[in-house]
């Protein structure tokens, strides 16, 4: 299965923000050859020359335009990528908990639930241009894997190191077996690529804390999630994992949305 990061989308508004995922998302860019489209959802000339100046600043040509259309913030962006066949969504993100959390959301979050392609969300002080830690959370889920092929990309043109942390809300003999498994498998497909690579398990407890803590503890520049995970025991006000990924880790988090060819032709993994 080919991985492609060949356009990217970067939504701006001016904010700390949508600048520092804007940077990520010229990083990115830059390292994939990738066609890089920043959209602003509002009428506002002085945000397109606060990014055509941040280019000016690098020195560095990508191939670059400037985009900007008027609606729902969410709306737009996910109907512009599909529009111009994005291959990856970069936002940024300030996180919401509590009340907001469960009945509104955030604009990052609704993008990362309706997106078709990868979405990549980091807040105001993360690290835009070191992707050299990455951590893979291997649940007990059939999707779960799928997140393989896209940790052997990104760690092959970055060069990182990959952590793969088998988790579950659960801790039991099941859980244990279905996770070594899982494990043992990632574990033999990032070899196979010749990438560096750990393995952990931690089972039992909410699985976001458990992957945040992890990733901090392994000083990870970037978590890889699917879109569909396990709901977490006792929390379902406050969504599913992904949503509560997005909104509280303080590591940016690429959200993998399942495809239908990986499943059927990768199961494998």
């Amino acid at each position: 299965m080919k991985i492609s990061f060949s356009r990217i989308l970067v939504p701006v508004d001016g904010s700390p923000q949508s600048m520092v995922a804007f940077r990520a998302a010229y990083f990115f860019a830059k390292s994939f050859k990738a066609q890089l489209t920043a959209l602003h959802v509002d009428e506002s000339k002085e945000v397109e020359k606060e990014l055509r100046q941040t280019l000016n600043e690098e020195r560095t040509g990508i191939d670059f335009n400037f985009m900007q259309r008027s609606g729902a913030v969410y709306k737009e962006i996910t109907r512009t990528a599909k529009e111009t066949a994005i291959d990856l969504i970069v936002m940024g993100t300030h996180g919401v908990s509590g009340f907001e959390e469960f009945w509104m959301g955030s604009n990052a979050y609704k993008v990362v639930n309706s997106s078709t392609c990868p979405v990549l969300t980091m807040r105001e002080d993360a690290s835009v241009n070191e992707f050299k830690s990455i951590v893979l959370p291997i649940d007990t889920s059939f999707e779960s894997r799928q997140k393989v092929p896209y940790a052997v990309k990104l760690a092959e043109t970055f060069g990182a190191k990959v952590h793969a942390l088998g988790v579950s809300s659960d801790n039991d003999k099941e859980a244990d077996y279905k996770i070594t498994n899982y494990l043992r498998q990632t574990i033999e497909n990032l070899q196979a690529h010749n990438i560096e690579c750990t393995t952990e398990k931690r089972l039992g407890g909410n699985i976001t804390n458990q992957t945040i803590t992890f990733a901090q503890e392994q000083k990870a520049d970037l978590i890889i999630i699917m879109t569909e995970q396990e709901l977490q025991i006792g929390s379902f006000f406050l969504g599913k994992y992904a949503q509560q990924m997005v909104n509280h880790s303080n590591i940016p988090v690429l959200s993998i949305p399942p495809r239908e060819d990986l499943i059927l032709t990768d199961a494998r993994l």
